[in-house]
């Protein structure tokens, strides 16, 4: 295997690749990228096992020829070690050379490196097939939907679904959910699905899916049963879905409220933000008291102090409630929305509450009250 190839297109590449590949693991083949030249091009692929990329770098990009004088073949090597060579190198093209199948030379005419590789047959067999349920979508709308979503999945690994994003098909539509057991986020599309699903996907997968987004205006995605296969322009992300039934949230929101409260946005995050300096051992807590006429943010701790804020602009339906709740929770949700007035419905003061953008009833946040003596 040999090439010359333009240094930032293969520096591009290679970012692209290695941001799954893991620095350290109890499989050291997982460290390494798998770098393939064939006749239309390199194809450079990185997992960790879990989350798999193949970037591919084609011959020619917009006219230039960014890879010459070629023999085609592939080899292993190590990820960080090879991307951190690419970008400290100087000059505007670099060589690279596998010799004796084990070593690889990457020169131009200042640097010389080389590195141990390893043979492409003892990389993990990585599955690309574009099979199962076919989903396209718009860039922006799928972008939206997992903003919209993801940031609900739970960060801990107690229960494995809980760190996922659940997609289900349900007639017409597809429906996002995201649920840690404290609040939910639930987005639908009025999407067509050639096939009904039911899958996992991992946040950390999305959230890949989204940092690669670049200036496609769509994106495809295949989900079968045991896998989801994102593909944009000249990268494919697979990934192993999450085993196991993801529980039923059909039932956990509210139909009909007592309360309702319609207020600003960033008056509201930025009242909360600033009486949450007072809450009790860091946790976030903050209290909404309110009737017709007043609502007030408050928070407090025995030992600190405490903190109150009135809102100015405001429109309460309902008896006088007090509710307390996980201020962090509460501001991920309205960011999530992305709009400039928020409508909040209550039930009750230790009943979950929901968080709405009135001009999209496609999305709904649902948050968890906290108990406060």
């Amino acid at each position: 295997m040999k090439f010359k190839i333009v240094r930032d297109n293969f520096l591009k590449a290679l970012l692209i690749a290695s941001r799954v590949s893991p620095q350290k693991s109890t499989d050291p083949i997982l460290c390494n990228l798998k770098l393939e030249l064939v006749d239309r091009g390199l194809y450079i692929t990185g997992t960790n096992g879990t989350i798999s990329i193949r970037h591919y770098l084609p011959i020619i990009v917009n006219d230039k020829q960014i890879i010459r004088d070629m023999v085609y073949g592939g080899i292993l090597v190590n990820s960080f070690l090879l991307t951190e060579i690419i970008k400290r190198i100087d000059g505007d093209e670099v060589s690279f050379e596998v010799i004796d199948d084990s070593i690889v030379r990457i020169e131009n005419d200042k640097s010389n490196f080389k590195l141990n590789g390893i043979r492409l047959e003892e990389f993990k067999d990585i599955d690309f097939e574009e099979v199962g349920a076919h989903i396209t979508l718009l860039t922006k709308t799928f972008s939206e939907t997992i903003n919209q979503v993801s940031f609900a999945v739970s960060q801990k690994d107690n229960r494995p679904q809980l760190t996922a994003v659940n997609i289900e098909s349900d007639t017409s539509k597809l429906i996002f959910t995201a649920t840690d057991g404290a609040r939910l986020a639930r987005k639908e599309l009025e999407v067509t699905v050639n096939e009904k699903l039911n899958a996992n996907i991992p946040g950390k997968t999305l959230q890949e899916v989204l940092r690669t987004i670049s200036t496609e205006n769509a994106i495809e995605f295949y989900i079968s049963d045991k896998k989801v296969l994102f593909c944009l322009d000249n990268t494919l992300i697979q990934s192993t879905l999450i085993v196991g039934d993801y529980p039923n949230t059909r039932n956990i929101i509210p139909k009909v409220f007592y309360y309702s409260l319609e207020v600003n946005s960033n008056e509201l995050v930025s009242a909360m933000e600033r009486v949450s300096l007072f809450s009790s051992d860091r946790e976030f807590i903050v209290k909404l008291t309110m009737n017709e006429n007043k609502v007030e943010v408050s928070s407090k701790s025995q030992q600190i102090g405490s903190g109150v804020e009135n809102i100015s602009n405001f429109k309460f339906k309902g008896d006088r409630l007090e509710i307390s709740f996980n201020n962090e929770y509460v501001k991920s949700a309205i960011k999530a929305l992305n709009c400039e007035d928020v409508t909040i419905n209550f039930l009750g003061e230790m009943k979950p509450f929901t968080i709405l953008n009135k001009n999209d009833n496609s999305v709904i946040q649902l948050i968890t009250p906290v108990r406060t003596y």
